[in-house]
């Protein structure tokens, strides 16, 4: 039995089982995994089920979430079964030779695409979210309510008449990490998945201006980074990406541009100050310098408070990018705002 946890392949079966037996079906799934810190066993938790949790009786309201959620384009929100969850994660984690880490985590819900399964069978057998709606569906989520689900969990399960499975994880390297500024609730109740399948409705049938969609992109590859003073240009590069028109007088331009979209987004805390004080800490980095807003000459070793007062400084700037870009999404008209540099500048002068 110590075999399995070995790593010579003495015969390897690169594409399947060995079994005769049909394909009975196709699933692209990303599995959201649960994080080992969150607490469950709250008020928040009950009054927010996530979706695919099972209807637990409370006290004060029967405590149902929704059991899955239809997304659009053929993609669910749901819970695998206990025993493909197990398989997927075990096929998707790192191990290594007679060395297999005893896992303290499982599934929170999973992103489940069902395709044909003679597409096993053809040219695109092994080409994971041929559309890109499962990655659509995480990245908007993020949009929602922030989280810190990612592509580790992401794979390809084939299921056979006759029981066999065969699961090819994806590999495109990119977005196997996603990291948070916070440590509140990540996951998605049922009325913000909801909105997840509206939002993603919105998307797919818009026509978004070419900033928008750098600004998108920006949005969701800073998330990628696991250091917050990396992740600020990132942010502030995707702000840019909607705000910038002209190539000098930057942060001017920056400060008045920004200040006034988080008014009109009604994210507090952020005026041209604070806007001067971020774009400070994203040239530090952009520059090569120190960046400032971890320390200065009077503080040079901040406090584990002053970090968290920063971090809650630049998960501001996230949302500020992030509720843009959804709007964007959303609403037609304000789309429209960045088609032209000339209505950007008469929307927001600087």
């Amino acid at each position: 039995m110590t075999d399995q946890f070995s790593a010579h392949f003495p015969q390897f079966v690169p594409t399947g089982p060995e079994t005769d037996a049909p394909v009975s079906g196709l699933r692209d799934v990303i599995l959201c995994a649960t994080n080992p810190a969150e607490q469950t066993e709250t008020g928040e938790y009950m009054d927010h089920l996530p979706v695919g949790a099972l209807a637990i009786a409370r006290v004060g309201g029967d405590g149902r979430g929704a059991m899955e959620v239809d997304l659009g384009r053929g993609v669910v929100l749901k819970r695998l079964s206990s025993e493909d969850a197990d398989l997927v994660m075990n096929a998707c984690a790192p191990r290594g030779h007679y060395f297999a880490p005893i896992r303290q985590f499982g599934q929170r819900y999973s992103l489940v695409l069902d395709l044909p399964a003679d597409v096993w069978e053809g040219d695109r057998g092994l080409a994971w979210d041929p559309d890109g709606v499962l990655y659509d569906a995480l990245t908007m989520s993020r949009l929602i309510r922030d989280n810190g689900f990612s592509l580790q969990y992401a794979a390809r399960i084939v299921d056979y008449e006759d029981g066999e499975q065969c699961v090819v994880w994806n590999p495109s390297p990119g977005g196997k990490t996603a990291y948070r500024l916070r440590r509140d609730r990540e996951w998605l109740d049922a009325g913000e998945a909801d909105e997840l399948a509206a939002l993603l409705d919105a998307l797919w049938s818009a026509d978004l201006p070419p900033r928008v969609r750098r600004a998108l992109w920006r949005a969701e590859w800073a998330g990628w980074s696991a250091f917050a003073d990396a992740m600020l240009p990132t942010l502030v590069g995707g702000l840019e990406a909607l705000l910038k028109t002209r190539r000098y007088e930057l942060t001017a331009m920056f400060k008045v541009r920004a200040a006034a979209l988080a008014v009109e987004a009604g994210i507090e805390g952020i005026d041209e100050d604070f806007c001067g004080y971020i774009y400070d800490g994203r040239s530090d980095w952009v520059h090569g310098s120190e960046v400032a807003l971890f320390g200065d000459a009077a503080s040079p070793q901040p406090t584990e408070a002053d970090r968290r007062d920063v971090l809650a400084d630049i998960a501001k700037v996230q949302d500020l990018l992030r509720a843009t870009c959804r709007r964007a999404i959303e609403d037609q008209t304000f789309r429209e705002t960045f088609a032209a540099d000339a209505s950007i500048d008469a929307r927001w002068p600087a």
